[in-house]
């Protein structure tokens, strides 16, 4: 009675927070037909397995021929990176095979967990059955897993990533529950996993199950590969109350994660109001300056309105005058080119007169020549006086004119001052150039 409460209250629950009571395909298996072309096949990321991983998966063996098959792991470098058969015959893992059939009790038509785990910091490869670690052996140092490879479950991949897959090593069984962990698991946790098919238990490893079986049932599949009913479902065990606790904790952590978001909205909404409070506050202050400062700016704009005015008046003023001016220099300008007229007619008749008085002094010079000559000849004519009058020698001053000398004896000579004119009589009188 009790536990058909707590059924209910989750149930209701779950309704109110709008997520479905039971996620029926979950808890789907899946049969592999008896041919190599009956598979899954997808690549997914191997990153968070590069250093330690753990496989485990519900199998139910119906295939007794050959070397059966349900998990493998190729890259382009390593075809047999990790394989995992439903018998123990082909146990590998970077290639390295160990045959672990007599240490497998497998009863066709039943259903068996099965693990596989590795990491490197144990440098071991762990196999469990049931929960029970039946082989453990150690791998190459430093060896990591490749990346970039192809899962296939239902057969091998024998000469590369999806290819090679062969009758002989096809699984031909049923499979349920397949999960990867990015950790080498413990063996406590591992057979805490094999105690019950529909436990769940394996989805309380959070974040480290990375592969998981609700996203393998998702996968494409090739062939006769078929879901089917496994004999769990989400009120089995602990499985309904791991799915609603699952479910009510994800709607929970959703909610809290808005509520948290709504939080800091209304945070930042609230400090944005008390900002803007301050700001409408420094604003109305603001706005009490402005305000006096305001009349005060009226004030000085009338006074400058007016000053502007009394400007404007003496542009008007300083304009007219500027206009005066203007005509007055313009006047100035006609002057002064009259003047520079005036002043090159000047220099012209300035070049004339120094024409005339550089010919007027080349007559002086000449004129000079003349005299000094003159002075020459008078001192001769002395000399002659002298010679005459100490021998009472008679010489008649109004002879005839013969020569230069009869002339210079004439009355009109003699005695008298020599001129420009006199020397021309002279010159002409004796036929020379003085």
């Amino acid at each position: 009675m009790k536990k058909g409460l707590e059924v209910t209250l989750l149930i209701f629950l779950l309704q109110l927070l709008g997520g479905e009571t039971s996620a029926e395909r979950r808890f789907k298996a899946l049969k592999f037909g008896q041919t190599e072309n009956d598979y899954v096949m997808f690549q997914s990321d191997m990153s968070p397995f590069e250093t330690s991983f753990t496989v485990c998966s519900w199998i139910r063996k119906l295939c007794t021929r050959g070397t059966p098959t349900w998990f493998s792991y190729a890259t382009t470098g390593e075809t047999f990176e990790i394989q995992i058969g439903d018998d123990g015959v082909q146990t590998l893992i970077f290639g390295v095979n160990s045959d672990l059939n007599s240490l497998y009790t497998v009863s066709p038509g039943n259903w068996l967990h099965n693990c596989m785990s590795w990491d490197t910091e144990t440098q071991r490869r762990d196999v469990y059955l049931d929960g029970v670690l039946i082989d453990s052996k150690a791998t190459p140092a430093g060896r990591t897993v490749g990346l970039g490879g192809t899962i296939l479950l239902g057969n091998e991949q024998d000469i590369g990533p999806g290819a090679g897959m062969d009758g002989g090593d096809r699984f031909g069984g049923e499979m349920y529950g397949l999960h990867v962990f990015s950790r080498k698991l413990s063996d406590s946790e591992i057979r805490r996993m094999s105690r019950d098919k529909c436990s769940c238990v394996e989805e309380t490893f959070g974040e480290e199950r990375i592969i998981k079986w609700e996203d393998i049932l998702q996968k494409t599949r090739t062939g006769t590969v078929t879901e089917i009913d496994s004999g769990c479902d989400a009120d089995s065990g602990l499985c309904f109350y791991w799915t609603a606790y699952q479910s009510t904790a994800e709607r929970l952590n959703k909610t809290l994660s808005e509520l948290n978001k709504t939080t800091e909205v209304l945070q930042q909404t609230e400090q944005s109001l008390n900002e803007t409070l301050t700001e409408l506050e420094e604003v109305k202050q603001q706005k009490e300056v402005c305000s006096s400062d305001l009349r005060d700016k009226e004030l000085q704009l009338n006074a400058t309105i007016l000053k502007l005015e009394q400007a404007k008046e003496e542009v008007v003023s300083l304009r007219s005058s500027l206009e005066k001016t203007e005509e007055e220099l313009n006047s100035t300008r006609v002057e002064k080119v009259k003047i520079a007229l005036q002043l090159n007619s000047t220099e012209e008749e300035k070049q004339k007169k120094m024409e005339e008085l550089e010919r007027k002094n080349e007559e002086l010079t000449n004129i000079t020549g003349i005299l000094n000559q003159t002075q020459v000849e008078l001192g001769h004519v002395k000399d002659l006086l002298e010679k005459a009058a100490s021998s009472t020698v008679e010489c008649a001053l109004n002879s005839t004119v013969s020569s230069y000398w009869d002339l210079l004896y004439s009355e009109e000579f003699f005695g008298s001052v020599i001129t420009a004119e006199k020397v021309g009589v002279l010159q002409k009188s004796d036929g020379k150039t003085w």
